[in-house]
């Protein structure tokens, strides 16, 4: 292994393994609801945990994971920069990622599941990079409040909607928009 790519990794080590583990987090939570059939169970778990195939429900998989990274590195590194990155990329990751949803969605007309993966992990990988770059500049490191306030609007805003579900696009079924299950490329 050349020396470029030793120090790269050598580098940033701590935020390769954070983007991973974001990604297996994320996809993890999207098995959660699978644990019962309860519908009580499914009322506890769906202010964070996506309980349905809508777009709004995956979003979860993208805000939740930023969130923590974002507190969790502001704390480690004691840079309140990482969390107004972090929130700024999170509130990113679920735009694009039900943009890329949206856009693959309308030219293949099917579900693909193998598509649906590599436009989450990108949309996630994408917008941790970006938090990165993000969380060192100094008016994201001055906003810290400004950033604990987004942050609970936007809970807040998935709790009352985990509740309160609306009509549009976000709220569709992904079978219901196309008509077709997910199924694997051929």
């Amino acid at each position: 292994m050349s020396d470029k790519i030793k120090n790269f990794f050598r580098t940033y080590k701590w935020h390769i393994l954070t983007i991973a583990l974001m990604v297996i987090i994320g996809t993890s939570m999207h098995f959660v609801v699978n644990i019962s059939s309860s519908e009580t169970y499914h009322k506890i778990i769906a202010p964070i945990f996506p309980i349905s195939e809508c777009s709004f429900e995956h979003m979860k998989m993208f805000w939740y994971p930023f969130l923590v990274a974002g507190i969790v590195w502001s704390i480690v590194k004691r840079d309140k920069g990482y969390l107004g990155g972090f929130i700024i990329g999170g509130f990113f990751a679920m735009m694009m990622g039900v943009a890329l949803f949206a856009f693959y969605q309308s030219i293949t007309i099917e579900l693909y599941l193998i598509l649906d993966i590599i436009e989450y992990m990108s949309a996630m990988i994408i917008m941790a990079m970006l938090s990165y770059h993000l969380s060192s500049l100094s008016w994201v490191k001055k906003g810290f409040y400004v950033w604990i306030i987004l942050a609970l609007i936007i809970t807040a805003g998935i709790v009352y909607l985990a509740y309160n579900p609306g009509s549009g696009y976000l709220f569709k079924e992904a079978e219901e928009l196309t008509g077709h299950e997910h199924t694997h490329l051929h």
